[in-house]
């Protein structure tokens, strides 16, 4: 009980000193930790907001799971048109045209003259055209089921795609909701963290005037690493989430961001 008191009364003069040291010109707030790069508090985070969910939705469509199901049913869709055309099948026709000329050479002689030759020539040309119907029985007979298991195989392509974009829903809103969840949180951490690091801070100077003992510095030193590392956990949860439902949607978050941070770090 008395370390609590002790710890509880080090983080509310470590939070008066802050503010102290805020109004006098920030130095020492930065020194302290509370100002430091990984709460956050002018980082990819500060004011950020996720794109509306209806947006994710739609934007999910282009996913490569629900595309290949598309198209499967477009396939099998198509499948349904030939079945209908299949009556066709029972049809043939057939049509041929012919043109040409016949030659005739003939030759004659006589005792009083010689041999001649002639030519007899006539143009000729032919054309025929019919059509034959030929049923098997089996196909006719079950032409209309073949039509209507088809069509039952694309409604079955249809349900499949729609269920998987459920299911991908599903997945969006989970990591939605989780998100912005974890989002109001990270600030609730970020300032318990940067409390902790001033009181680790002052307790630390304490030490060295010999105010405090070695026990009461670790035992605070302890409480700020937990809050440290449950405040970088929460970010990379946050972080790791906001990344998958960029693939999972096909919509830039914070990839963008990330890049420009990291161009602004390689200027500096």
């Amino acid at each position: 009980m008395m370390k609590f008191r002790y710890l509880s009364g080090l983080l509310l003069l470590a939070a008066t000193m802050t503010t102290a040291q805020a109004q006098e010109g920030g130095s020492t707030l930065a020194s302290s930790g509370v100002n430091a790069g990984f709460f956050d508090t002018e980082g990819m985070y500060s004011g950020f907001r996720l794109p509306p969910l209806g947006q994710l939705f739609e934007n999910a469509m282009t996913n490569p799971t629900v595309e290949i199901l598309a198209r499967e049913e477009a396939i099998q869709r198509e499948l349904v048109k030939k079945e209908k055309r299949s009556l066709l099948e029972f049809f043939t026709g057939h049509a041929n045209y012919t043109y040409g000329i016949m030659d005739n050479y003939g030759s004659n002689s006589t005792v009083t003259s010689p041999i001649y030759y002639q030519y007899m020539g006539s143009q000729q040309s032919y054309w025929n055209f019919g059509a034959s119907v030929s049923v098997p029985l089996g196909d006719a007979f079950d032409y209309r089921g073949r039509v209507r298991r088809q069509q039952l195989n694309a409604d079955k392509a249809r349900l499949q795609k729609e269920m998987a974009f459920e299911e991908l829903k599903q997945k969006i809103a989970t990591l939605y909701v989780r998100i912005e969840n974890n989002l109001i949180a990270l600030k609730t951490s970020s300032e318990h963290a940067a409390a902790y690091k001033g009181a680790g801070e002052l307790t630390n100077e304490e030490f060295k005037m010999g105010d405090v003992s070695v026990r009461d510095l670790a035992e605070t030193k302890r409480w700020e690493y937990d809050a440290i590392v449950r405040y970088q956990e929460l970010q990379s949860t946050i972080t790791t989430d906001i990344l998958i439902l960029e693939i999972l949607t096909h919509t830039p978050i914070i990839t963008n961001v990330i890049v420009d941070m990291s161009l602004d770090s390689e200027d500096k």
